[in-house]
């Protein structure tokens, strides 16, 4: 599913949303502006019975960061 990460310029807030093709562009659901980024997102990937992370093995989200969420990075 084209789940996307956004980060809105004005509150500062960041959020997920459902993109398709075909959508308008994205509003931020915390104060309805338009002013927002795509954030890089990590992801995985269903392998067998388990869930694998394709960025860091270890469980941090990205490469030489320590979160274990995007949302947490600024």
């Amino acid at each position: 599913m084209p789940i996307f990460e956004f980060h809105c310029q004005e509150c500062h807030q960041n959020f997920e949303k459902l993109v398709f093709g075909s959508d308008p562009e994205v509003e931020c659901p915390h104060c309805g502006q338009k002013r927002v980024e795509k954030l890089m997102s990590a992801c995985s990937a269903k392998v067998g019975y388990k869930f694998t992370a394709t960025s860091n093995p270890k469980g941090g989200s990205c490469t030489g960061c320590s979160a274990t969420s995007c949302s947490t990075c600024h």
